[in-house]
């Protein structure tokens, strides 16, 4: 479905106005607290070159990073494109030399040893997140020209660079630095330190602050069209549908979600993941049964590239992410759910008022 929207495009054509709209408050609720993830993540590596810092510098860091961002993001989305294409590159280049220096030293045993006990909201949140965000590329395919033979080629290509981005790494990271219970967020310049030395250490800090300023970039691209598709739609305010006269992007969206991002910066990274999730796993529940409903609802819907054996395939094909989902809605913790609840709560307010 070639236009802005992605999710909320196809849970709406699959079930209605109603459903569209959860599928999009959920989205957009959840990308607040996902794109306030990369600022946290920014100060922390910071911290590893500079050392402490207040909790009110640490604001005033992250919001100059969102602002640099927003600007970007108003300039358009190709200018967003080939930033995140180059952030990719520099990125990667020093996850390479950790594992070609630190492969040697790693001691394969170490990789069954389990110590302490297990946070299991914490692990399944991380995993959820480390493997999700597949779905937002479709939020600008009114932008991306032959996305019926673009999206393919960039997801083929984009599984095996993220799975062995992940994969080595952290295979050769914790088998280097036992020191697990010292694992956060940020840490892998010390890994790199232990690995290669100092130089390592702080080319690693240097990548995870391009890192994290790339990923807010690109996602902050596409949650903005979230809120704009709906608006466009009549679920919310109708100026967050108002595009830019110079560079067509959704302007007032953008500069909204920004602000939104920068309230939630005085969260830590552990609080923001687990709401996160949480609401991210009921969208994207919604977005396959869209998936497999599309199938009975418009059998002859134009389909660029196919599923293999037919609706039985579909159904298996997305059991296991749904099953992951629902494990990570059910292990989430009290404050987590109940942040949660509330927000989907607003949002049948919302809901409501607009349609009456």
């Amino acid at each position: 479905m070639p236009e802005d929207g992605g999710y909320v495009v196809w849970v709406e054509r699959a079930f209605g106005r109603f459903w569209g709209f959860q599928e999009g408050w959920l989205s957009w609720l959840c990308s607040f607290a996902d794109n306030a993830l990369y600022p946290v993540m920014f100060v922390d590596y910071l911290f590893y070159l500079r050392g402490g810092m207040s909790p009110f510098e640490r604001w005033v860091i992250g919001a100059t990073l969102i602002g640099c961002v927003t600007w970007l993001n108003i300039r358009g989305a190709r200018l967003v494109g080939l930033s995140s294409a180059v952030f990719t590159l520099l990125v990667l280049a020093p996850f390479a030399a950790l594992v070609l220096l630190g492969a040697p030293n790693v001691d394969p045993a170490a990789w069954l040893i389990r110590t302490g006990e297990i946070e299991w909201a914490l692990l399944l949140s991380t995993i959820l997140w480390n493997t999700s965000g597949w779905d937002n590329a479709g939020c600008c395919a009114g932008e991306v020209a032959e996305p019926h033979k673009n999206y393919p080629r960039a997801m083929a290509a984009t599984v095996l660079v993220v799975t062995l981005a992940y994969l080595l790494p952290v295979a050769v990271g914790v088998g280097v630095d036992k020191n697990w219970s010292a694992w956060k967020e940020g840490y892998f310049p010390q890994v790199g330190q232990q690995a290669g030395g100092g130089w390592l250490g702080t080319w690693l800090t240097v990548t995870g602050l391009i890192s994290a300023a790339g990923l807010l970039s690109a996602l902050l691209c596409t949650s903005a069209r979230v809120s704009y598709a709906m608006a466009a739609r009549g679920m919310l305010p109708r100026p967050l549908a108002k595009i830019h006269s110079r560079y067509e992007t959704p302007w007032v969206a953008i500069i909204v979600n920004s602000i939104g991002v920068a309230m939630l910066l005085p969260f830590s990274f552990q609080e923001l993941i687990q709401v996160d999730m949480f609401l991210y796993a009921l969208a994207l529940i919604l977005e396959f049964f869209a998936l497999v409903r599309l199938r009975f609802k418009e059998p002859e819907m134009a389909r660029p590239y196919r599923v293999p054996f037919g609706i039985p395939g579909v159904i298996l094909l997305s059991l296991p992410p749904v099953l992951l989902c629902l494990a990570s809605i059910f292990v989430a913790n009290t404050p987590t759910k109940l942040v949660s609840l509330a927000g989907i709560a607003l949002g049948l307010i919302v809901y409501v008022s607009r349609e009456q």
